[in-house]
């Protein structure tokens, strides 16, 4: 399973201003902006592992970077060294629910965008 979950594809217009509103129906906080990158966070480690986009745009195009972090067995994974996150395409059982919710949010966004959903 891969760490991040990576797309890219070409901007759009109006990129920034539907990110925002997306974030804002979504439920996303803004935890960063630098230029044109951003960092989004949903949800906090007491309740469920956390979903993290992150968004920058590198000229015409844009990287999406979506992940969860720490469930039981990403934790594990991080005594062995490894950082605990997990992209959040389908597959396996590790943070399988906050993938999930993961998934449907950003898709949310792709859809905005007419671009296929992560499955």
């Amino acid at each position: 399973m891969n760490r991040r979950t990576i797309l890219s594809f070409p901007c759009p217009k109006d990129f920034w201003p539907q990110v925002e509103n997306w974030a804002a129906e979504s439920g996303f906080t803004l935890i960063r902006q630098d230029g044109e990158q951003r960092l989004y966070r949903k949800g906090h480690r007491l309740l469920m592992a956390p979903i993290w986009v992150e968004l920058r745009r590198e000229g015409k195009q844009v990287v999406l970077e979506a992940w969860v972090v720490a469930d039981m067995f990403l934790i594990l994974s991080a005594l062995a060294g490894k950082k605990p996150e997990a992209g959040i395409a389908s597959g396996g059982l590790t943070a399988m629910l906050p993938r999930r919710r993961a998934r449907e949010a950003v898709n949310i966004l792709l859809k905005r965008f007419n671009l296929k959903p992560i499955t």
